[in-house]
């Protein structure tokens, strides 16, 4: 019977977790400690091999050269070099001495391939050459006192040294270039961070400036309404309670603006790059650019128009506009709708277009187009969607809340 794929799935997967598992608790080991207990381990080996096999006649030299491997392998990763300078000398003193520790015990030949994959792994590129010279010299003197032949130069230079030396400097590259990878990496992600808070900040200065305007207009009215009020105020008094009226809702509108203004130079969000444009006033104009790049576009309006602000209207402007241009840039050959629901209490803007889209959805895209428009949509209480529109295309629907407008 066959396990369902989902099952088999989901068993590998935990197999595959299991051994990652396993492989960093073994990384978490303190390889000194276990470069220590091989070494250990070495010793134990060769030091039977010497005092029990009938091969070796001279016992003392090979034990005391197989002591010498071994603290080789023990200090191989603190001091590599030094580790190859005791292993050579070692070999040739003992051989010199009658010794064939490295004849006639295992655990002498795994010494010097750890000592000389080491040196290669962990040496600079002088020094690792340098290494490997002195174990080759090594290696012919040994031959030449103990009368051996070229077979056991090329067996002891090739498998014992010079192999295990250039597996040690591949993997010495390959941790490099790796490390390298890692570097530019983290290099790149620091300079986009930094290109992304330049952006967020260049565009939350050019909010504040477009609030600064609306600003600036409110406290005009509230300085020309004043001054009328002033001036009637003793011959004409109603008309003096309308002007203070005025200047009591252009203040209002002021003030709110002003805390708009304050919350956009303190939050953290990504607001994006747009063209300052006036308002919802100017819908059809905009419509006419659009057409005017090559983007046959459609506008219809739902609903009884409420009067918004100046920064609302604002906001809703430069949502079309950027979706406009989102479409432009994405969409190829294609026609767009604009269509404005005034539903009450809340403006809704639907911008559609039935192109092959832009391949962004909910602002995910490596852009910051959805996000500003996102982001201005939340400056007001309200919410924004992208995505694949029905069949194709693109839609980006905002609900921009008219409440406080009405509050007022």
């Amino acid at each position: 019977m066959m396990m369902p794929r989902a099952r088999r799935g989901g068993t590998f997967a935990a197999m595959l977790s299991r051994a990652r598992g396993k492989i960093s608790w073994i990384r978490r080991f303190d390889r000194v400690r276990v470069d220590q207990l091989v070494a250990l381990a070495l010793l134990v080996e060769i030091e039977l091999q010497v005092w029990l096999s009938p091969y070796i006649q001279h016992r003392v030299p090979s034990a005391m050269g197989g002591l010498a491997l071994s603290g080789a392998v023990a200090v191989r990763r603190r001091w590599p070099f030094g580790a190859v300078l005791v292993a050579a000398v070692a070999v040739v003193a003992q051989e010199a001495l009658g010794g064939r520790v490295t004849q006639h015990t295992t655990g002498a030949l795994i010494a010097l391939v750890l000592v000389f994959y080491t040196a290669g792994a962990l040496l600079g590129k002088r020094r690792a050459w340098l290494a490997l010279g002195l174990g080759v010299a090594g290696s012919s003197v040994s031959v030449a006192v103990s009368a051996g032949t070229s077979s056991d130069l090329w067996f002891a230079s090739i498998f014992l040294e010079g192999l295990p030396w250039a597996v040690g400097r591949i993997v010495r590259e390959r941790s490099m270039r790796e490390q390298a990878y890692r570097e530019r990496a983290e290099r790149v992600d620091a300079e986009r961070e930094q290109h992304a808070l330049a952006a967020v900040w260049g565009e939350r200065a050019r909010i504040a400036r477009e609030l600064h305007d609306v600003i600036a207009h409110s406290v005009s009215v509230m300085v020309l309404q004043a001054g009328g009020a002033r001036m009637v105020m003793e011959a004409e008094p109603e008309r003096a309670e309308v002007s203070l009226r005025s200047v009591e809702c252009a203040g209002r509108d002021a003030l709110a603006e002003m805390r708009r203004l304050l919350g956009v130079l303190g939050t953290g969000e990504d607001p994006q790059s747009l063209a300052p444009q006036p308002g919802l006033r100017d819908m059809d104009e905009l419509i006419a650019r659009t057409r005017s790049a090559g983007l046959l576009t459609y506008l219809r309006v739902d609903g009884e128009v409420t009067e918004v602000s100046a920064a609302l209207d604002l906001c809703a402007y430069r949502i079309v506009q950027e979706a406009l241009t989102n479409a432009i840039k994405h969409a190829g050959p294609a026609h767009a709708e604009v269509h404005l629901r005034w539903a009450g209490d809340a403006l809704e803007l639907e911008i559609h277009d039935d192109g092959r889209g832009s391949g962004e959805v909910n602002g995910s895209s490596g852009g910051h187009g959805i996000a500003g428009m996102r982001e201005r949509a939340a400056l007001y209480g309200g919410t924004l969607d992208a995505g694949p529109g029905p069949g194709a295309g693109f839609t980006v629907r905002a609900r921009l809340p008219l409440g406080l407008e009405h509050a007022r």
